[in-house]
């Protein structure tokens, strides 16, 4: 006795697997050419911050530039990957922010783990006991504000190896860049528009990050607004307004970047086994200190300003003298301003 073959069934299958072959063609094509802009965007991240360094005494040498374009490189590539690999689990629980525990606390952390310690070697966190305890799914209420100064793309890196999850404001290009832009958007951070008409990115801005606050989900900010290494900035009002809205405590966190964190012979230097004299770590990596301050309970009747000049005072106390002997607290000259604006 034999089975006769459905003709019009079995034509039928054969159309599904040839349109569902097609289309994972089609999106695998889609992804390569989106990959393939990541080297673009990389050398546009790796000028940046050879602009920043130039504005002091250590500019970039070519080992510097060369190990500045291959973090961003590589924290590009390997952030889409993630991305992919975070889509099945992102749909099976049907997508909106289902994965967020996993992008924060797990697949960003390990990228910033990852990259830094394999070409800028290691960052030593000084008071870590200092951190207030925070729990990855339903943490206490409300969450921290942790505050940064900004001086170089390592800043980024360095905030993972001392807080557990949280949430960064970044800007909407950041969106754009194939990989961090991917992976920020599948973990919930705040993006806002930070020129032109940006009165609804603003509020936008102080409904997420109170949204996540309340939600026992720390907020990370460098309210100095821009990254600078020759010019200690004023700080800006957002990260405050957050704190005193939501009654938070704010963690001030010092970042000394030493000047020759990306100039070192680091990983290079591991070959023969040996540091070189400006050199600060037993591996002859470039050692970032980062200093966890006390932290400060924040009460709704506190004045903003003097809080705001109080924790610039404590964060810009750890920091070295300046490169170019003056401090800016104050305010930025016009053609600091100016810089700044080509910076960015």
């Amino acid at each position: 006795m034999t089975i006769e073959d459905n003709g019009p069934d079995h034509e039928m299958l054969q159309d599904i697997v040839r349109l569902t072959l097609k289309a994972i063609f089609l999106i695998g094509r889609c992804i390569y050419y989106y990959a393939m802009t990541i080297p673009l965007f990389a050398l546009v991240s790796t000028r940046q911050e050879y602009k920043i360094w130039k504005a002091t005494p250590y500019p970039l040498t070519l080992f510097g530039i060369i190990k500045v374009f291959l973090y961003n490189f590589l924290w590009m590539g390997i952030c889409l990957i993630s991305t992919i690999a975070l889509f099945p689990l992102w749909a099976q629980r049907g997508f909106g922010n289902s994965v967020q525990v996993e992008t924060n606390a797990v697949f960003e952390k390990l990228i910033a783990y990852a990259v830094h310690t394999a070409l800028v070697g290691t960052v030593e966190v000084v008071h870590a006991e200092r951190i207030p305890p925070i729990q990855l799914v339903n943490g206490t209420s409300p969450a921290p504000v942790f505050i940064a100064n900004h001086c170089s793309q390592l800043d980024i890196s360095c905030i993972y190896y001392a807080v557990k999850r949280f949430k960064w404001i970044a800007k909407q290009s950041v969106k754009m860049i194939p990989g961090p832009g991917n992976l920020m958007a599948l973990g919930g951070h705040v993006f806002i528009q930070r020129t032109g008409k940006n009165r609804g990115s603003v509020s936008n801005l102080y409904q997420q990050s109170n949204n996540a606050i309340q939600e026992g989900i720390p907020m990370v900010f460098f309210p100095q607004g821009t990254r600078r290494m020759s010019t200690k900035l004023p700080f800006k009002d957002g990260a405050f307004r957050v704190a005193l809205e939501n009654e938070s405590m704010i963690v001030p966190i010092t970042i000394n970047v030493p000047p020759n964190a990306w100039n070192s012979s680091y990983p290079l230097n591991l070959l023969w086994g040996r540091n070189d004299e400006n050199e600060t770590s037993s591996n002859g990596s470039s050692k970032i200190v980062m200093t966890i301050h006390e932290p400060i309970q924040v009460k709704k009747e506190m004045d903003l300003n003097q809080l705001k000049e109080q924790c610039q005072e404590i964060i810009y106390s750890k920091l070295p003298a300046l490169y170019h002997g003056s401090i800016s607290t104050g305010g930025t000259s016009k053609e600091q301003s100016k810089q700044e604006k080509k910076t960015n």
